[in-house]
C-alpha cells in the first residue's frame, strides 16, 4: 500500500520552513520527504511551463501522484510522515487537492510579519541571482507584467503574504483542530516550545530536542555580481569541481562565499509605505480570523 503523509507543513514562504524541515527531519518517529518542497498538492496533473528567472522551482515540482507517493516509500516504522512545501499556502487549488487525498491531514503554518516576509523574499531572489531589479520599489510595481509573462509566483511579493485570504481557504475545507499556526517571533525566540507543540499535534514524542544549530541562509544585495553569479548558477567550471566535492561540502563553500558577499540594506520608508498599504488590511483581518493580537505587524 503507497504511503501518503499524515502531515504537511504549508507554509509561509521565509518565515522558517527550511528550519522547520530540518528540525522535524530529526525526531526518529518522524519521516520527512527526501525532497522538501514537492509543491504537489499545487499543481497535481499539471503541465508547467513556468517562464522567467528561477523557473525551474516550478517546473521541476512534482505533479503526479504515483512520483508523488514515492517520496515516502521508505518510511517504515515512523508514527508521522510529512513534507513541507511553502508554496501551499499561496497556491488556490492547493487547499481542495489536499483535502481530496489527504482529508484527515494535520496542517502546519508559521506566518512572518508579511511587510517583512516580502522584503527577505526580494533580498533571497538577489541572493540567488534571479531578480534582475536592484531597486524593491521598482520590483512591486511589475507584479502584475511578470504575473501575465508567467514569471514564477516568488516574484508576486506582496501577494505571497497575504495570509488571511490564504488561510481562510484551507479554513473553508478543514477543520480547524487540523490546522496548527504559529508565528515566524514564537517559532525563533523559543524553537522548543514550538517543537515540542508541534511534535503533540502530528502525534509523536514531544519531549524530543533537536539540534537547533541549523542557521538558515538569509538573503541580501550581492556586493559584487560577478562572484555571485559564479558562486549560485552552475557554470562549466564549478560543475567540473563540483564531481570532486560531496554536496554538503560543495553547498557550504556557495554558502559561505555567498554569505560574505551580501549586504542587507533597511527597507525604505518609501517601500514599507507601499507595503503597509498593500497588506495593512490582510494583518486586521488575519488577527479577527486567528483571535490574536498581530498589532506588533503594523508598527
Amino acid at each position: 500500500m503507497s504511503k501518503m503523509p499524515t502531515f504537511l507543513v504549508i507554509g509561509a514562504a521565509r518565515s522558517g520552513t527550511t528550519a522547520l524541515y530540518t528540525y522535524l527531519k530529526q525526531h526518529p518517529d518522524i519521516f520527512m520527504s527526501a525532497n522538501k518542497e514537492t509543491n504537489f498538492f499545487a499543481f497535481e496533473n499539471e503541465k508547467l511551463k513556468c517562464l522567467g528567472p528561477g523557473a525551474d522551482y516550478i517546473n521541476n515540482s512534482i505533479t503526479k501522484l504515483a512520483e508523488y507517493q514515492d517520496q515516502f516509500a521508505n518510511a517504515s516504522r515512523e508514527t508521522a510522515i510529512g513534507e513541507a512545501s511553502p508554496l501551499y499556502l499561496y497556491s488556490e487549488s492547493a487547499p481542495k487537492n489536499i483535502l481530496q487525498h489527504l482529508p484527515d491531514v494535520k496542517l502546519i503554518a508559521i506566518l512572518r510579519n508579511p511587510i517583512e516576509q516580502a522584503y527577505s523574499h526580494f533580498l533571497y531572489a538577489k541572493r540567488q541571482t534571479i531578480e534582475p531589479l536592484d531597486d524593491f520599489l521598482i520590483a512591486l510595481n511589475s507584479q502584475n507584467v511578470r504575473k501575465l509573462n508567467k514569471w514564477q509566483p516568488l516574484f508576486q511579493y506582496s501577494q505571497f503574504p497575504k495570509y488571511h485570504q490564504q488561510l481562510q481557504r484551507y479554513f473553508d475545507v478543514f477543520p480547524k483542530e487540523q490546522i496548527e499556526i504559529f508565528t515566524y517571533e514564537e517559532f525563533t525566540n523559543d524553537p522548543q516550545k514550538v517543537m515540542s507543540n508541534i511534535y503533540e499535534f502530528i502525534g509523536v514524542d514531544k519531549h524530543f530536542v533537536a539540534n537547533y544549530n541549523y542557521k538558515p541562509n538569509a538573503g541580501g544585495i550581492p556586493k559584487n555580481s560577478l562572484l555571485q553569479d559564479i558562486t549560485m548558477k552552475p557554470y562549466l567550471m564549478t560543475k567540473f569541481v563540483g564531481y570532486f566535492i560531496p554536496n554538503r561540502l560543495k553547498q557550504l563553500i556557495r554558502d559561505t562565499i555567498s554569505d560574505h558577499n551580501l549586504k542587507k540594506p533597511q527597507m525604505s520608508a518609501e517601500v514599507k509605505d507601499y507595503l503597509k498599504a498593500e497588506l495593512s488590511d490582510e494583518i486586521l483581518k488575519l488577527q479577527n480570523l486567528l483571535q490574536r493580537d498581530l498589532s506588533s505587524w503594523l508598527q
